[in-house]
């Protein structure tokens, strides 16, 4: 048989496609995002912005590998699960730092700056004297050593303490742009009708105190690991004799309690949790990340208020959201309302604590008490009573929150997959 033949045989069988295969020219990328794009996108800007907002203070010299990881661990939870009480620690410390610069100014250390303030109050000093064990003094003992002439000025400089952070600047880069695209992301979802998932909600609600925390602490230096030495010529037992009747008192955590627990104006550990998390040695090696002298003012503490309200207002945003079913769509809701109302209500408390005429005793996150000076009934378990449940309100609420987050995904609006078109927000001509 012919070759001809041959082909024309082949044409005619059953199954057999003989056409050119089909060809296209430039083609856009399909319009349409997947579950695992939301959730990554999330939790991308979620992790790089606790990686980059979080500034520790400095460990101790003996704390290992997985003692910092486990606390660096505990700190980025609160974080994400409390980001306005880490945005509260950020103030206080910024306030602390502020008040360290005023006073060793006072003093004549012109050089003395925001960021040694900071770079004191996180333990970046280390007091060693003669027969007693190094400890860390905050900015409060430095002014106070300082004043009585029983150490020299410190030399280091700004540049110094700089040189000293290891602070991420790509990692904060890469935290302002994802932030950004995020925002501007849900805006124009918003602005094309198109759905916007709860995970995405939770995301920008936790941008409000995260951004706020960022500020306060951008000249806290960061992942400082090595501190400075003060050696002084002085036994700590003739310091103390030098202080006369407010040194008497055993000490908690360092002998220089009696100038350093005073400017915390009655707030105190519990006496439960003084060894928790590494602090087992006395005097302390380090000075934790929750020790932050002094108290805010009223119009810090009623910052702190007002973002912690606009941050649990943000998620009142996903009133009409699309859930799978009404039942989920009123838990939100009721949790939303209660978290509002936690942070207007229970979150006015340390506002009010600000006051002169405020006497009640309550407690900050379980772990910090400050007692009433007069002890009546009431003014013991009033306010305290009231912190309570509204932090165990707030963690309920809170759970709830974070189950409707991932258990949405089993049913979303068609919607929410679909890409914004930033096309039409081009102009027409």
């Amino acid at each position: 048989m012919a070759p001809a033949e041959i082909a024309t045989d082949l044409a005619t069988l059953p199954g057999v496609d003989t056409q050119p295969p089909a060809r296209l020219g430039w083609e856009s990328s399909p319009n349409q995002r997947g579950s695992i794009d939301i959730i990554w996108s999330c939790i991308l800007v979620l992790f790089v912005c606790v990686w980059a907002v979080l500034h520790h203070n400095l460990p101790a010299r003996t704390d290992g590998y997985w003692r910092i990881l486990r606390r660096k661990t505990r700190w980025a939870a609160l974080a994400v699960c409390a980001p306005e009480l880490l945005t509260l620690f950020a103030v206080m410390q910024w306030h602390g730092a502020k008040i360290s610069a005023a006073q060793m100014r006072e003093l004549g250390d012109e050089d003395w700056s925001i960021v040694h303030g900071f770079y004191a109050n996180a333990g970046g000093f280390v007091l060693i004297t003669p027969g007693f064990p190094p400890f860390p003094i905050n900015a409060t003992s430095i002014f106070y050593l300082r004043s009585i002439g029983w150490i020299n000025p410190l030399t280091i400089t700004r540049d110094d303490i700089w040189d000293r952070s290891k602070a991420d600047l790509f990692a904060k880069g890469f935290a302002i742009v994802q932030t950004c695209w995020l925002l501007i992301q849900c805006i124009a979802r918003a602005a094309q009708g198109l759905a916007i998932t709860p995970i995405e909600l939770f995301t920008v609600a936790f941008l409000v105190p995260t951004i706020a925390t960022s500020y306060f602490w951008a000249n806290k230096p960061q992942n400082v690991e090595e501190p400075s030495v003060i050696v002084a010529n002085w036994r700590i037992e003739d310091l103390l004799i030098h202080a006369g009747e407010s040194a008497k008192v055993p000490y908690v955590d360092t002998p220089m309690d009696f100038v350093e627990k005073p400017v915390w104006e009655g707030w105190k550990r519990r006496p439960a949790l003084l060894h928790f998390g590494g602090l087992e040695q006395r005097p302390l090696a380090r000075i934790p990340n929750d020790y932050s002298p002094p108290p805010p003012s009223g119009k810090e503490a009623l910052f702190v208020w007002v973002v912690s309200v606009i941050h649990a207002a943000v998620h009142i945003a996903g009133w009409d959201f699309d859930f799978p079913t009404y039942t989920e769509l009123l838990l939100w809701r009721a949790s939303t309302i209660v978290l509002l109302a936690v942070m207007m209500v229970g979150g006015a408390v340390p506002v009010l604590s600000t006051r002169e005429w405020f006497d009640f005793t309550f407690n900050l996150l379980w772990i910090w008490v400050r007692d009433a000076r007069k002890p009546t009934w009431v003014r013991r378990h009033l306010f305290n009573f009231v912190v309570d449940v509204a932090y165990v309100v707030y963690i309920l609420a809170r759970l709830i929150i974070f189950v409707e987050i991932f258990i949405s995904f089993r049913s979303l609006p068609a919607n929410a997959y679909d890409d914004v078109s930033w096309t039409a927000f081009l102009p027409h001509i």
